[in-house]
């Protein structure tokens, strides 16, 4: 075959192949590579989520579950980029694609732990019925909370149980955000609100709403906090170290140290309670 022949087939090959999105081989190998390797640990979360994930009065994106990744990442040499300030329902998606490796916290749902795949749990999450001191009602099991009205965040889970029960038995609306759910609860659009104890008692600390609005005892349920990874990252194979990680945390009083220092940070003094 003619040289000149030879390049002109040679490069009309080269403009199919980027035109129509099918890899070189050399492409090929990189992306593999890229799909096989963690040299990066990308790490997504609600944003606000004391003390689990939330954003810091400087700026910085900080929390127990970043802490305990940033922990295993500097222990093996991984980078760690951290964006926690998109929408749940978005973060949710890009774990399923693979483009985000990891969530600095979840509950742990059946639904879930089909498409992702779960660590141990590092923390337990207290989930509150929260009322207005004016507007109180006698609570104590979550059936009482049949023939109100209540709200709880749009898009999240709370746990089997509450999901469960509140789907079948309750009045519930949903709102986007931590603000307008106790903004609800002010202007007497619902009668209670369903959070977890220190997200809602940082976001009423923020409204400067911690006087008229209280968490009412007992917590409707208990919910272990876990890191959710993608199974379609290649850092979810680091999973049973991480395990290992948390283990060993909790063990030397390190979690326990970290969940007091970020309390301290986004609600209140565990020493005065206030």
């Amino acid at each position: 075959m003619p040289y000149a022949k030879f390049i002109r087939i040679f490069a009309l090959c080269a403009i199919i192949l980027s035109t129509t999105g099918i890899l070189s081989p050399l492409e090929a190998q990189q992306a593999d590579a890229r799909k096989t390797t963690c040299d990066t640990i990308t790490v997504g979360g609600p944003a606000s989520w004391q003390p689990v994930s939330y954003i810091a009065s400087d700026g910085r994106q900080s929390g127990l579950g970043i802490d305990i990744i940033k922990e295993y990442a500097k222990r093996h040499g991984i980078k760690v980029e951290i964006d926690i300030e998109l929408p749940w329902a978005r973060t949710l998606d890009l774990l399923l694609q693979g483009k985000i490796d990891v969530t600095a916290g979840a509950y742990f749902t059946d639904e879930r732990q089909r498409v992702y795949q779960y660590s141990d749990p590092f923390y337990t999450d207290e989930i509150m019925v929260f009322q207005h001191v004016d507007r109180r009602f006698g609570y104590s099991k979550i059936e009482d909370l049949r023939g109100y009205r209540g709200a709880r965040p749009h898009g999240g889970s709370l746990g089997k149980k509450i999901d469960t029960y509140s789907s079948q038995q309750l009045d519930v609306m949903y709102s986007p955000t931590n603000d307008r759910i106790f903004d609800l609860l002010r202007a007497g659009h619902v009668d209670y609100v369903l959070l977890a104890r220190y997200d809602g008692l940082a976001t009423l600390h923020k409204l400067g709403a911690q006087d008229t609005i209280i968490a009412v005892e007992p917590p409707v349920d208990h919910n272990p906090v876990r890191l959710m990874f993608s199974r379609n990252s290649p850092c979810v194979k680091h999973v049973a170290q991480i395990n290992m990680l948390i283990a060993e945390l909790g063990q030397n009083g390190t979690i326990d140290d970290r969940t007091k220092y970020h309390l301290e940070q986004t609600v209140f003094s565990l020493e005065t309670g206030s």
